[in-house]
């Protein structure tokens, strides 16, 4: 490991408080890497229904089978409904932290699995720096993932936590038995989620919409789309854990900017913030995702692909769910995940927008909530 990454490790167990830290190449490589060493195999993993396919592809990869329990429209988890999910092979239960917001449930989901013996893990993916009653994301369950991809760009990068020091080993030597750095594809990786997250700046967006699918064909002329290379690797290359490192050091600073810009966008919205699903901001959330609940109400029935589209037209980027562009896994809720891809769209909140963009967000949004 490079003396960035041990870096990176340190700072980010002592931010986060809990005994250590272990880098990753991606998320999903952290997903895998942790579901792997809690010895999953040949049983059950229980997985929230509105989740990404890239989830259920790990824990297949670690040998377990994906087992789904609903998810509420306001994007909360019933705690009967999650035990009633729960089966005697369930080894472990994947609880996440949906857009920047602590999930309610965690405390009473996680004590759930510890009385019955099974490994809680806390996906916060979306919710990096995500606090609620003094607790941050990652510190109410057996161990924790993250990504400092989802809420930023990175050049790749993926994170395990947890308090278990035995545990924490066993990460750290299949980590070491799975060593492969590769840095020219976390460079590829890092230069298109860059231009990707630039695009949520109306400024930028026209661009970047440009050059993203040729930096992807120059990049990765032999893949499909720069997601089929590298998803599982389990090793960080110091160009990801240097640029990680600047993301944690700033987080702080960075959630403020954003909770600003939202406040702005909540009061130029008036009376079309029902389009929030969360109106009344949480002062825990980190701000850097704003989801839009599609309530169509006029003639013409519009879905959020729809909306997507018409801001699209108007340089305001935003960006559909999983359910609208992945197939649905076996034993997922066919009619929940189309309400989701019909009513769901996510409003990525870029840091660095100025108070024009931001007004034209804002502008754009209320004038095509009217059309709904």
């Amino acid at each position: 490991m490079s003396v960035a990454c041990e870096n990176l490790e340190r700072e980010f167990a002592a931010w986060l408080g809990v005994r250590g830290a272990v880098a990753t190449g991606f998320g999903r490589g952290a997903l895998w890497l942790a579901l792997e060493v809690a010895e999953v195999s040949g049983g059950e993993v229980a997985v929230p229904e509105l989740i990404c396919a890239q989830v259920a592809e790990a824990v297949r990869r670690a040998g377990a089978r994906p087992v789904f329990y609903p998810v509420r429209r306001d994007l909360t988890v019933d705690a009967e409904e999650f035990e009633a999910a729960l089966t005697p092979r369930t080894r472990a239960a994947i609880v996440v932290h949906f857009w920047g917001r602590v999930l309610p449930a965690i405390e009473e989901l996680a004590e759930i699995c510890r009385r019955r013996g099974i490994f809680c893990l806390e996906d916060c993916a979306l919710a990096l720096g995500a606090a609620a009653g003094g607790r941050r994301a990652g510190t109410f369950g057996a161990a924790a993932v993250f990504s400092f991809t989802k809420s930023d760009w990175c050049y790749g990068g993926g994170m395990v936590t947890s308090d278990s020091e035995s545990y924490l080993g066993r990460l750290r030597t299949l980590r070491e038995q799975q060593q492969r750095a590769r840095a020219r594809l976390a460079f590829g990786y890092g230069l298109l989620r860059r231009v990707d997250y630039a695009a949520n700046r109306p400024r930028w967006c026209a661009v970047a919409s440009l050059a993203g699918p040729i930096l992807q064909d120059l990049i990765f002329a032999t893949s499909q789309d720069f997601y089929s290379q590298g998803r599982m690797d389990v090793t960080m290359p110091e160009i990801a854990a240097r640029r990680a490192l600047r993301i944690l050091r700033d987080l702080q600073p960075t959630a403020w900017r954003r909770r600003g810009i939202v406040l702005r966008l909540r009061d130029i919205l008036g009376d079309h913030a029902e389009i929030l699903l969360w109106p009344q901001l949480d002062p825990g959330e980190t701000f850097a995702f704003l989801p839009l609940l599609v309530r169509p109400g006029g003639v013409e029935k519009k879905s959020a692909l729809d909306l997507v589209k018409a801001a699209d037209r108007h340089a305001v980027t935003l960006r559909l769910v999983w359910p609208a562009y992945q197939p649905a896994e076996p034993g997922q809720s066919r009619e929940a995940l189309a309400w989701w891809a019909e009513h769901l769209a996510i409003l990525e909140v870029n840091p660095n927008l100025r108070a024009r963009e931001v007004e034209r967000i804002g502008k754009t949004l209320s004038r095509l909530v009217e059309k709904l």
